[in-house]
């Protein structure tokens, strides 16, 4: 499993690297995506994405995690209109 993980500057950068890294995901949140890759994805999604990005303002990391666990899944939260979250 790797961790992708990425800051990328402007919004439309930042969408394009979300298409790429969301593609491969099984899970992720916001800008953090896991996703279970072998070598040859790892190194695919590496290469998309450094087409996108911007090498001296954005960043992307992309983490291996050999042993990973899981401790539970968050629960959706329903709104209505007019709520407010503080």
């Amino acid at each position: 499993m790797y961790i992708i993980a990425y800051d990328v500057e402007t919004p439309k950068r930042n969408h394009k690297a979300r298409k790429v890294a969301y593609s491969f995901a099984f899970g992720g949140q916001k800008s953090v995506v896991e996703a279970l890759l072998n070598k040859n994805e790892m190194k695919e999604v590496a290469v998309r994405l450094s087409r996108i990005i911007n090498l001296e303002k954005d960043k992307v990391h992309i983490i291996k995690v050999k042993k990973f666990l899981y401790l539970g899944k968050a629960k959706g939260i329903t709104f209505k209109r007019g709520d407010i979250i503080v």
